[in-house]
């Protein structure tokens, strides 16, 4: 037996009584089986607000499962838990997704959704290592480097009073530690964030923090606190440390770097091959 329910749209019919005038969601039905019974009803619609329940399936005598199939979204809401459902998913995913704005946070890198907090714990661990290293490191260079004390460290006590005491000094390093070495350090503080996902305002913070916390915990113990440092590594490093991130996501974005490529990112942005490797952001 093939029944077929239709769903009617109300048309205007001159003449006709109210009662004989079809509605939306009438359904005529159809029966061509042998001694002509009448079959359950069932509505079909095409979309919109006349939807019915569905084609029952489960007549067809080649096919003895149960199967419901709609095209209108949530029409098969009442269908039994145990008949299989045939829909239509139109919902079509973009060719390609844009990439965002060079400023926009990074997606796809590490602690990319994590809290900000995270970021800066993870940023404040990995760069008082490097800051204690860079400490001894200084410690074991010529004093005409360095520009500390013979007896700095054993003053270290009354060194960092003095530093949270009094106001920071002019000091006397040479450029390239000023202008270089530390906007280069400021950039890799900048990077320790923006590489995990964070924005711009947020690594110029961390890169802020990072820049006091050298100048007035760990270095105030052989020296008074820069003037040059304290503007060179956060303000300057920030700006450094964003051109070098534009830069070194750019390069990573072309995949299969080769060796000099793969250097080159590590010497622009070391703070993103050690949070991420060299994995290209999405």
């Amino acid at each position: 037996m093939l029944a077929v329910g239709l769903c009617l749209p109300l048309l205007a019919m001159g003449g006709a009584s109210a009662d004989d005038r079809p509605t939306i969601g009438t359904e005529a039905v159809l029966d061509f089986g042998p001694g002509g019974r009448e079959a359950q009803s069932r509505s079909f619609a095409l979309g919109g607000s006349v939807c019915g329940q569905g084609v029952d399936t489960s007549r067809n005598p080649f096919d003895p499962t149960p199967g419901r199939f709609s095209l209108c979204p949530g029409s098969l809401e009442t269908a039994s838990p145990d008949e299989p459902e045939l829909r239509w998913d139109l919902a079509v995913e973009p060719a390609f997704r844009p990439r965002p704005s060079p400023g926009a946070p990074l997606r796809g890198v590490r602690n990319e959704l994590a809290p900000l907090g995270t970021k800066f714990l993870r940023g404040t661990l990995i760069i008082t290592g490097t800051a204690l290293a860079s400490g001894v490191a200084l410690a074991v260079l010529p004093k005409q480097f360095s520009k500390w004390e013979d007896d700095s460290f054993s003053r270290g006590g009354s060194n960092f009073v003095r530093a949270w005491t009094e106001p920071p000094v002019w000091d006397g390093d040479v450029a390239f530690h000023n202008w270089i070495g530390h906007p280069y350090a400021g950039a890799f503080y900048y990077n320790m964030v923006r590489s995990q996902g964070g924005t711009i305002r947020q690594s110029f913070a961390f890169a802020v923090f990072q820049s006091v916390m050298w100048e007035y915990v760990i270095e105030s113990f052989a020296e008074q606190p820069s003037i040059q440092d304290l503007i060179a590594t956060p303000i300057m490093g920030s700006v450094v440390g964003e051109l070098f991130h534009r830069w070194s996501v750019a390069i990573l974005r072309k995949e299969r770097l080769n060796f000099g490529q793969k250097a080159l990112v590590f010497f622009l942005n070391p703070s993103y091959v050690i949070n991420n490797g060299y994995r290209p952001p999405e």
